[in-house]
Formats: C-alpha cells, structure tokens, sequence
C-alpha cells in the first residue's frame, strides 16, 4: 500500500473543553465517503450530525436513537443514523473515526453489506494503529 493512501483528518469541535474522545474521519486515495456523504445533506441535517457528533465527543455516555455504538454482537463498529444517513464509526483508544457512509431510509442495509463494513473497519483500524 501506498504511504499516505489512507489518512485520518481530526474534526475540530466547537467546544474542546469537556472532550472525551477526538473526533476524526477517513481519507482514502485522496477521498472521504463520509465527507461526500455529508456534503450531500441539507443545512438542517448538517446541524443535526454536528450536533450529535459534538455530543458523541463531550458527554460521558452520550445516549440518543439515532446512535448505535455498536451494531449487533457480530459487529465491532457503531453507526449514527440521522434521517436515513448513515455515518459508520469506531472508537479506538480515545478517538472515534468515521469511515463510511450510506443512504438508506428505512429497512437494514443487508447483511453483505455490514459484513464488507466490518472488513473495512478492521482495515483502517490497522492503519490507524499503525499511527498511534
């Protein structure tokens, strides 16, 4: 692989003071499918991620609906689902590094799909060890 292939930019939060965890999200060839994802939200939802985001990083044990840390039993990573947007994250050593993103409305995304999510998780967790 490549140095540089993958890289993870830190999300600069509003209020740092009360941070638990550092927020950052994957570049991958130069790309970030959650970036692009989130670019094609509107205004109102913008808010609501960042929102829900700043809260996932300043409050101890942050609960809301729309956040599952992590999916079922088989699975090792955590999704944030506003309106049908889905942010896939996971918490390594104090951070939480968002890595994928999909539109779903309603229904699961399929099994093949959250299997393939588990593969990539693991893949740039390695990476992100790699730089710890």
């Amino acid at each position: 692989m490549v140095e540089h292939e993958i890289e993870f930019r830190e999300l600069t939060l509003p209020s740092e003071e009360n941070q638990i965890f550092i927020i950052f999200f994957v570049i991958e060839k130069g790309r970030s499918q959650v970036m692009n994802g989130f670019r094609t939200m509107t205004d109102q939802e913008k808010d609501e991620v960042k929102d829900l985001i700043i809260k996932m990083a300043t409050v101890v044990d942050f609960k809301s609906q729309k956040i599952r840390w992590r999916l079922q039993k088989r699975y090792t990573y955590g999704e944030l689902k506003p309106r049908g947007h889905r942010l896939f994250f996971f918490l390594k050593e104090g951070n939480i590094i968002f890595f994928r993103y999909a539109k779903k409305k309603s229904d699961s995304l399929g099994d093949t799909f959250y299997r393939e999510t588990e593969i990539l998780k693991r893949r740039y967790e390695n990476e992100f060890e790699k730089r710890l």
